[in-house]
């Protein structure tokens, strides 16, 4: 009895330092925010199972409709996107977010450079490309991809 506690405290001691890693790594990656607090972005750089660098961006408040999920979507849906750097801009079907009020703000008018990718923040708006010049323009008023 004693030996099987011993091997499930620490099996529940290394889960949770597991945990506390991928939590860690996570809060060191990249991210911004735009003034007004409506629009939050983290860049990833390629890793082992991500060949590419990626950047997703969120949006909290849109004052149009969002479009109906895919079928294969059974999340959040129309308020995620992001661009690889390779290809166009996408819609991003999440169960998460990348909001997180600790990140910087990317002023009006600065640019935002991070694994290849640019960001402009804009009173329009979010304009993010790739090297390849795709991406997307997101506000509350409009989400466009290209």
């Amino acid at each position: 009895m004693v030996r099987s506690l011993v091997v499930t405290v620490a099996a529940a001691a290394s889960a949770a330092l597991a945990v506390n890693v991928a939590s860690a790594a996570a809060q060191d990656l990249p991210g911004i925010q735009t003034p007004s607090h409506n629009i939050f972005c983290m860049a990833t750089p390629a890793m082992e199972g991500q060949p590419t660098p990626e950047l997703r961006c969120d949006i909290r408040q849109t004052i149009n409709r969002l479009p109906p999920p895919p079928a294969n979507c059974p999340l959040s849906w129309g308020d995620a996107f992001s661009i690889d750097s390779t290809g166009p801009g996408q819609l991003t079907c999440h169960g998460d977010t990348v909001a997180n009020p600790a990140d910087p703000v990317l002023a009006y008018g600065a640019t935002w450079n991070v694994y290849g990718f640019t960001c402009l923040s804009q009173t329009t708006g979010l304009t993010c490309r790739n090297g390849q010049g795709h991406g997307f323009s997101i506000s509350r008023e409009a989400q466009k991809i290209f």
